[in-house]
C-alpha cells in the first residue's frame, strides 16, 4: 500500500509535469485569494471602525436600560418612562456593583431650538457626565475632539455644521429652548466649547452635548431617561442583560435592555450591506477557483487515459488513484493560498501605511483606508479554497479511474 509521503511526492511530480497549465491554475488561485483576502481584511476593519464609532463615537456604550416601553412610546409620555432621582440612585448602585461592568452612565435626551441670539435652528442633543465621556473614550480615544469640560457645566459641544450655521465660535453663548417632560416651554444658556464633526451628515447640523445637569436644568428633571452601560468586555451582551435585568427587578424597577447593535440602525444597515458584498465576492472566487482546477485537472486526467489504464492493469487500487489526482489538485491550490498569504500581508502592509483617505457615504470627514488581516480569516480562506480543489479534482478521477481498463489502454 502507498503510504501518504509517496502519494505527496507523485502528486508534486504530476502538477510539475505540465508546468504552464499548473501555473495558470496557481496565478488564478493566487490572484482570487489575494483580492478576497483584501476584500476581507478591508471589511473586517470597516465593522472594527463602526463598533468604534457606535459604543464610543455615538456614545452608546455596550448596553442601554430604560424603562419598559421607552424605546417604543417613551417620547408619547417622558415621564412615565423616566427614571426618578431614587430610582437612578438605587439602579446606579446595583449596577456598578455587576461584575463587568466599568461604568454606568445616566442620559438625558433633549430637542427643540437653538439661538444665537439672531437665527435659531432645529437641533437634537443628549446630556451626559463629563467624567462618564472621558471613562467611555479611555486612553484610546482621550485626545479626540468633542470631548465636555467637567469645570464648565454650561459648555456644549456643538455639530461642526450646526456651529457654522449659528455663526459660533469658542466661547460663544447661545441658548436652548425645549420643553420640559410635564411638557411646559423651558430655556438654558450655554457656552459654546467646541464645534465637532459628528462623522454622518444626518446630525452634524443639529446635535448639541451638553453636560447632564444643564440638561435637567432645561428638562425641569433630576432623574434620567435612560442608563448607558460600559462593559470590560462586550463579548457576551446577552448574559450581561439578563444579569442586569435580574438585579434590578430584585430592586423594584422593571427594565428592558437593548445592546448597541439593536440600536444603532447606520450599523445594521452598512453591515448588511458588506456582508452580501462579501459574499458575492466569495462565491465568485470560488466558482473561479473550482472552475479552474476543474479544467486542469480535467485535461489532465484525459491525457493520461493511458497511464491510468497501465496504472489500473498493474494492480493500483480505484481510490489510490482518485487520491493522486485530488492530492495534486490541493497541492497547487495550497501552493496558490500559501503564495496568496504572502502576497495579501505585503499588500496589506503597504495599503496601511499608505496614508490612503476617503469619504465614506453619509460620513462628514474623511477616514483611513486600512485592511485589518486576522490569521484565523485566512486560514479559513486557504482550508475553503483547498477543499473546493479537492473536490473538483476528484469529479474528473472519479470518472477516469473507473474506465474500462481495456479502453483506458487504448485510449488516443
Amino acid at each position: 500500500m502507498m503510504d501518504m509521503i509517496t502519494r505527496f511526492k507523485l502528486a508534486a511530480r504530476n502538477a510539475a509535469r505540465n508546468r504552464r497549465r499548473s501555473m495558470a491554475t496557481l496565478a488564478s488561485v493566487v490572484i482570487g485569494f489575494v483580492a478576497l483576502s483584501l476584500f476581507e481584511g478591508y471589511f473586517v476593519s470597516v465593522y472594527s471602525s463602526l463598533e468604534d464609532e457606535v459604543i464610543v463615537g455615538e456614545r452608546l456604550g455596550h448596553l442601554t436600560v430604560g424603562k419598559p416601553g421607552l424605546f417604543d412610546k417613551g417620547a408619547q409620555d417622558p415621564r412615565r418612562y423616566a427614571f426618578t432621582d431614587r430610582e437612578l440612585a438605587r439602579a446606579t448602585s446595583r449596577l456598578s456593583a455587576l461584575p463587568g461592568v466599568k461604568l454606568v452612565s445616566p442620559r438625558i435626551t433633549m430637542s427643540g431650538l437653538v439661538s444665537n441670539g439672531d437665527t435659531s435652528r432645529i437641533y437634537i442633543g443628549e446630556g451626559m457626565r463629563a467624567e462618564d465621556m472621558l471613562a467611555l473614550r479611555g486612553e484610546k480615544y482621550a485626545d479626540q475632539p468633542g470631548k465636555l469640560d467637567p469645570q464648565r457645566t454650561q459648555g456644549a459641544v456643538f455639530g461642526k455644521r450646526l456651529a457654522e450655521s449659528l455663526g459660533l465660535k469658542v466661547g460663544s453663548d447661545a441658548t436652548l429652548l425645549g420643553a420640559t417632560l410635564d411638557g411646559m416651554v423651558n430655556a438654558v444658556g450655554i457656552e459654546m466649547l467646541e464645534a465637532s464633526a459628528t462623522g454622518s451628515l444626518g446630525t452634524d447640523d443639529k446635535f448639541v452635548l451638553v453636560s447632564l445637569a444643564t440638561a435637567r436644568r432645561l428638562m425641569a428633571f433630576e432623574g434620567a431617561e435612560r442608563i448607558v452601560l460600559l462593559l470590560e468586555d462586550g463579548s457576551d451582551l446577552p448574559a450581561t442583560a439578563a444579569a442586569v435585568k435580574k438585579v434590578l427587578a430584585a430592586e423594584g424597577i422593571p427594565v428592558e435592555v437593548r445592546d448597541w447593535r439593536t440600536l444603532s440602525v447606520y450599523y445594521n444597515q452598512v453591515k448588511s450591506l458588506f456582508d452580501m458584498m462579501y459574499l458575492f465576492i466569495s462565491v465568485v472566487v470560488a466558482i473561479v477557483v473550482l472552475a479552474s482546477v476543474f479544467n486542469t485537472m480535467g485535461m489532465t486526467i484525459t491525457e493520461r487515459t493511458r497511464e491510468i489504464g497501465t496504472l489500473r492493469a498493474l494492480g493500483m487500487q480505484v481510490r489510490t488513484l482518485d487520491s493522486l489526482f485530488v492530492l495534486e489538485g490541493m497541492l497547487i491550490v495550497a501552493i496558490g493560498c500559501g503564495l496568496g498569504i504572502a502576497i495579501t500581508l505585503a499588500a496589506g502592509f503597504l495599503i496601511n501605511g499608505a496614508g490612503i483617505t476617503y469619504m465614506p457615504p453619509d460620513a462628514a470627514a474623511e477616514v483611513p483606508l486600512v485592511v485589518e488581516l486576522v490569521a484565523a480569516n485566512l486560514g479559513g480562506s486557504l482550508f475553503t479554497l483547498v477543499v473546493l480543489a479537492a473536490l473538483a479534482s476528484y469529479l474528473p478521477a472519479r470518472r477516469a479511474s473507473r474506465r474500462n481498463i481495456t479502453g483506458a489502454l487504448s485510449h488516443v
